[in-house]
């Protein structure tokens, strides 16, 4: 299946300098939602290479890291955070 899909990311770790390097990675694709919150918008192939990425920023032992994927059909919005341009599509 090709096409376009969107994921919430979340990251949670004790770590400043992991926290501030896992912002400036995720930023670069998607909205920020919340502090360590973000919805991306990608093919497939884009958010595995998003998700290779976030693991070498993980310290598995200390931090959560958790990518899943919006379904469509099942998203309600409020409030003043930015919506994508893309339609929402079935995940990976």
């Amino acid at each position: 299946m090709t096409g376009r899909r969107e994921v919430v990311v979340a990251f949670d770790t004790p770590s400043d300098r992991r926290r501030r390097r896992f912002t400036r990675l995720v930023s670069r694709y998607g909205v920020r939602v919340q502090r360590s919150v973000f919805l991306l918008s990608g093919s497939a192939a884009e958010l595995r290479g998003v998700w290779a990425e976030l693991e070498r920023v993980v310290d598995p032992a200390v931090d959560l890291l958790l990518m899943t994927a919006v379904v469509p059909g099942a998203w309600w919005q409020a409030g003043a955070v930015r919506a994508l341009d893309v339609p929402l599509v079935a995940a990976f």
